[in-house]
């Protein structure tokens, strides 16, 4: 599933994806997701190291427009949450935000 330089695939559980952003010609920045379409929430996990950007200066409107299109998703109403987990520390706290699409 690709959209403007964006692209998803099912990662190994259910509701769980990879993402995938351009980035110049040829740099990538990787990030893995998980999508509660019932409780209308989006999970990123950042991991910097690998993405080498981190995801929370990814979420735009037009950002989390694209990527419910991506995963083919409808979702009830115009907001969604969106919750950011470290995966570099053992903390269980998460940055959340309220995203308007």
């Amino acid at each position: 599933m690709q959209n403007d330089g964006m692209t998803v695939f099912p990662a190994d559980y259910n509701s769980s994806y990879h993402l995938i952003l351009k980035r110049g010609t040829d740099h990538f920045a990787y990030y893995y997701f998980k999508v509660d379409k019932l409780d209308q929430r989006v999970t990123f996990f950042d991991d910097v190291e690998r993405s080498g950007i981190s995801i929370k200066t990814q979420i735009t409107r037009t950002f989390m427009r694209n990527l419910v299109k991506a995963i083919d998703w409808h979702p009830v109403g115009n907001s969604i949450i969106v919750e950011i987990y470290n995966v570099e520390r053992a903390e269980t706290r998460a940055t959340r935000l309220a995203c308007d699409i």
